[in-house]
């Protein structure tokens, strides 16, 4: 959907479309959790897709990825590659791109291995 940011420059807002979203994004949810997450996503613009980082932090700060293998929005070997070149502590899970909801406490445990690696 086209739009126009603030400063006039034109972009897109991007949506992934409702009937493809449980296969695309949350195919390891149920079919009813996959349902409202398609009616109330959010768009990301174009241009947060393209832009570059002007400092990665994780080249100055510890880093900790989990890698969702079943994920068909961003590749599993890119997840991985960007994981490898912060250096990071990697755990791997079979999981679609909503990590967070299909596997919470994989998350969670993540998290607070993060945490107190740097508490």
């Amino acid at each position: 959907m086209p739009l126009t940011l603030p400063d006039g420059s034109r972009t897109a807002d991007l949506y992934i479309e409702m009937g493809r979203f449980h296969h695309q994004v949350a195919a390891d949810v149920p079919e009813e959790t996959a349902a409202l997450m398609a009616a109330t996503q959010r768009p990301v613009t174009n241009a947060a897709l393209t832009e570059g980082a002007s400092a990665p932090a994780w080249k100055e700060i510890p880093s900790w990825v989990l890698v969702a293998t079943e994920d068909l929005d961003i590749p599993p070997q890119t997840q991985t590659f960007k994981a490898e070149r912060a250096e990071a502590t990697s755990v791997t899970v079979t999981a679609s791109h909503p990590v967070s909801v299909s596997h919470p406490g994989d998350v969670a445990r993540l998290i607070n291995e993060a945490a107190q690696a740097t508490a």
